[in-house]
């Protein structure tokens, strides 16, 4: 299992999670030309995307959600008022094809959020993102995973001095927020194990964060296990493509 993020921030997130024969679409805040684009390479087109998972419905994860048939969407019920989708719940385990889904709980600003864990028969993915905190039963149930890809969102000192108002700020930092990167490291450094192969960090802010500031964090030593590994971490981009295939 495979992905490709598309973009990963304010300004629209999708990732194609795939193997040989189960292509997963997860957010669908991107334009059709890039989603194309990816999809190409794999000589895909749109309409042979099998699933779409959605984390959420704010708008840089489902702006172009008019792109993918409904019968393909999958998301926590409620997530939508305006259309007909599958319904999951949280901890639930559903076969998409060859691979298995997981909707993990987090904690956002709208009606309904989660994450995912996803895994076939080679590896696992953990996808975590636009939340204030990890609750314990998903902490617990990501522990020693291969790939994980989390929400990093800012630097506490540049959210706290930048010129967003108050009120946004408050957001942020609040427990329906974003991950600050220590508290990403810190929970990174108390899940991965010694299946763990790799680390993203996700949805960057361009304000109040950079990939340099986000990496630096990781190095620190005072996360004792993400310390030996911080050099294997990358940090995915609103702009570019990355990639991971495995081994």
């Amino acid at each position: 299992m495979n992905f490709i993020n598309i973009g990963s921030g304010s300004k629209g997130n999708g990732t194609i999670i795939y193997n040989e024969d189960t292509i997963i679409l997860l957010d669908i805040g991107i334009g059709k030309r890039k989603l194309s684009k990816v999809l190409k390479s794999l000589n895909k087109k749109i309409d042979d995307i099998n699933y779409c998972l959605i984390t959420h419905n704010h708008d840089d994860h489902i702006k172009n959600i008019d792109l993918i048939d409904e019968k393909k969407i999958y998301a926590i019920k409620g997530t939508f008022n305006d259309r007909k989708t599958n319904d999951v719940e949280l901890f639930k385990e559903y076969k998409l094809g060859s691979i298995k889904v997981v909707p993990l709980k987090t904690s956002h600003d709208t009606n309904v959020f989660c994450g995912y864990y996803l895994e076939d028969n080679k590896n696992n993915i953990v996808y975590i993102t636009d939340t204030g905190y990890i609750p314990l039963e998903t902490l617990n149930y990501i522990q020693n995973k291969e790939v994980y890809i989390m929400e990093s969102n800012h630097d506490i000192y540049y959210l706290i001095t930048s010129r967003r108002t108050e009120l946004l700020k408050t957001r942020i930092l609040s427990t329906n927020g974003h991950l600050s990167n220590d508290l990403c490291c810190s929970y990174l450094n108390e899940v991965i194990g010694s299946n763990t192969k790799a680390i993203y960090l996700a949805h960057l802010s361009q304000d109040c964060n950079s990939p340099e500031t986000a990496l630096k964090e990781t190095r620190k030593k005072k996360y004792q296990k993400l310390y030996d590994f911080a050099y294997k971490i990358k940090c995915l981009s609103q702009k570019e493509e990355t990639r991971y295939v495995k081994d």
